[in-house]
């Protein structure tokens, strides 16, 4: 299991240590959300991750994993982003617009994801999102 854990990881995207790597790391983030690709997903959280959702709820990597064949097919678009790094730590805010297939905003909110440096690449220990707007 540890060779598996290794293997996956070594076959994760890697970004630099800078702000513009971080902001390629969500950037990361969004596009496995999107395209419902789990390994992507995989890599970008860590085993730890958690997130504070819009509704309250604590959802936990495994269960974001989970629920991704289940997301609707829809855009995220982010903006308002404030990228910040401290050490081997990262944080990135901004606004998520979520957007339905045939053009209609979802809804919106406003969230912190806070990455670790590991490996070479950053990697999502949490996130918490707070509503802003529902369609």
């Amino acid at each position: 299991m540890l060779l598996l854990a290794a293997l996956a990881a070594a076959s994760c995207p890697t970004e630099p240590r800078t702000p513009v790597g971080l902001r390629q790391a969500e950037d990361r983030w969004v596009a496995a959300l999107e395209a419902r690709d789990g390994a992507a997903l995989d890599c970008r959280l860590a085993p730890d991750f958690a997130d504070n959702n819009w509704e309250g709820m604590i959802v936990s990597r495994d269960d974001m994993l989970a629920r991704l064949p289940q997301r609707p097919p829809s855009r995220l678009q982010l903006s308002d982003m404030r990228v910040r790094i401290e050490g081997t730590t990262g944080i990135v805010r901004g606004l998520s617009t979520q957007v339905a297939p045939d053009g209609k905003v979802i809804g919106r909110v406003r969230f912190t994801d806070i990455f670790v440096w590991r490996a070479g690449r950053w990697q999502a220990i949490a996130a918490q999102e707070t509503m802003v707007a529902r369609a």
